[in-house]
């Protein structure tokens, strides 16, 4: 990811232009105008190309659908919350997004433990501080993260990620209780499961079986590898007895694309679907569609699956550092934004919404369509968080950057699966 590449960032960050740039980037992301490349270059030191304005994927776009989805915002935001890499998940039950770390631009570009909540999550949503940056007892602040959430028992369960300037990873889990904020003070505690643990590392993807409390990794990567690896957490949300760590030996050929991909989790049918990614040295980037079987490791042998072949016609932009959420009554997946390169650099954010029916695999052709949402769009970004409201068919996009800008509102798009 570009906010990732340099290996050699400035750890003298300039104070004096982030305070002049402040109002700027505040402006920027509220009403969509954006501070300049070299501005942002002065903040992070982090060299870039040029980028070029949107891109717009022609290859076999499907029809408008005849519901049009519709793109909202209410440009609420705090000096909090320009993050990227951050990780966000949902509680249906208080429509509360609950987002941790990221790397964190208010900062002047550190990372961040913070703990926020967004409610109502979807709609005209304000900010508020579950837990602060800095406060004792919480993880290390890091970016590049997953999180996942039992519903049930209000627990957000994170796990991995790096840790800037040092470009340390980590293999690390921590369960916050009472994570939407109701019910008792939110309380972080670090698991200590048993079994070799999976290599420290950052940009993975997480899903997480509620019904069995377990939580499955997929891939991401450290400064000398890539993993195409999957384990299993049981005990995940550090209820019912000692965490286990436990590698799973699926079948078939694996993924093309492992860092910086996403993933979504069938629950009835034990299926995690996974889209897009590129290999460490970012020489191979993928918009094929996998399906892991037998996900959370019960059941039988899990076993890869290619649905979607990489490079087939119709498909989006082959991306990473985009989001997916999935609508598990009508079987479908909701991507949004990535960004694209070449060689090693960006050249491209997305802002783009793609669906793909029978997404995992079952009951008919994995088919994708596009949408064409009304409203004004958020700008082209990667590095964004994203949610699902399954109950109102809305999805909610968080924070993020181009190479341009840094976004520091949440967007909720309406008829978000299509239908």
């Amino acid at each position: 990811m570009s906010y990732r590449r340099s290996m050699t960032r400035t750890n003298n960050l300039r104070s004096t232009v982030v305070t002049l740039l402040f109002l700027a980037l505040v402006f920027a992301s509220a009403f969509g105008q954006q501070p300049s490349q070299s501005a942002r270059r002065n903040m992070r030191g982090l060299a870039r190309l040029a980028g070029r304005g949107p891109q717009r994927n022609g290859t076999g776009e499907a029809q408008i659908l005849s519901t049009t989805p519709q793109w909202t915002s209410s440009f609420n935001f705090t000096t909090d919350t320009p993050l990227t890499a951050a990780s966000s998940v949902y509680d249906p039950a208080t429509n509360t997004m609950i987002v941790f770390a990221g790397f964190d631009w208010g900062m002047e570009g550190s990372d961040t433990n913070a703990a926020l909540l967004y409610a109502p999550a979807n709609g005209n949503g304000n900010w508020t501080t579950l837990i602060a940056n800095g406060v004792a007892g919480s993880p290390a602040a890091r970016d590049g993260h997953s999180a996942v959430y039992d519903s049930a028992n209000n627990r957000m369960i994170v796990f991995g990620g790096e840790i800037l300037p040092s470009f340390t990873n980590l293999n690390d889990v921590w369960v916050l209780s009472n994570a939407n904020g109701q019910g008792g003070t939110a309380v972080w505690t670090q698991l200590s499961p048993s079994g070799s643990p999976p290599a420290a590392r950052s940009f993975h993807t997480a899903v997480y079986d509620a019904a069995n409390n377990l939580m499955t990794i997929f891939g991401g990567g450290n400064f000398t590898q890539s993993f195409s690896d999957v384990w299993v957490l049981s005990n995940a949300n550090g209820l019912g007895g000692t965490p286990v760590w436990t590698q799973l030996s699926p079948g078939g050929l694996l993924p093309t694309g492992v860092f910086s991909s996403s993933a979504v989790y069938d629950p009835a049918n034990n299926i995690m679907t996974v889209f897009g990614g590129a290999n460490l040295a970012f020489t191979a980037y993928s918009n094929g569609v996998w399906t892991l079987s037998h996900a959370n490791g019960l059941g039988g042998t899990p076993q890869w699956t290619n649905i979607v072949a990489n490079g087939a016609a119709g498909s989006p932009t082959k991306r990473i550092s985009h989001t997916a959420v999935y609508d598990t009554a009508n079987n479908r997946m909701i991507i949004f934004g990535g960004e694209a390169f070449s060689g090693r650099f960006s050249i491209s954010g997305f802002n783009d919404v793609w669906v793909l029916a029978n997404a995992n695999g079952l009951g008919g052709t994995p088919v994708w369509t596009r949408l064409k949402p009304s409203g004004l769009a958020p700008g082209t970004r990667f590095g964004h968080t994203a949610v699902y409201d399954a109950i109102n068919n809305r999805m909610m996009v968080f924070g993020g950057e181009n190479l341009d800008a840094v976004f520091y509102v949440t967007w909720v798009l309406s008829h978000a699966n299509g239908l």
